[in-house]
């Protein structure tokens, strides 16, 4: 049986994560010929406060300029 765990932020809405539960379980039954009630989707939501790519909270306003950081810089430069 496959068990997709999805590791998200919180915000998507019911209908959303309705729509993401039926198209993975969808995907997963084409693909690999299996009844969908042996398919099941956990999706994990996590607040942006406790996420974090390149030493920066989702949370933060500039998130998504300082979570680009490419270039390891120890001196913090």
């Amino acid at each position: 049986m496959p068990i997709i765990n999805v590791d998200c932020w919180e915000g998507f809405n019911a209908e959303q994560k309705k729509q993401w539960i039926k198209g993975l379980t969808d995907t997963t039954v084409n693909l690999f010929n299996i009844p969908p009630d042996k398919v099941l989707v956990v999706l994990r939501e996590t607040s942006l406060d406790n996420w974090g790519q390149a030493g920066t909270v989702a949370s933060d306003p500039d998130f998504l300029p300082k979570s680009r950081i490419t270039e390891n810089n120890p001196a913090g430069n």
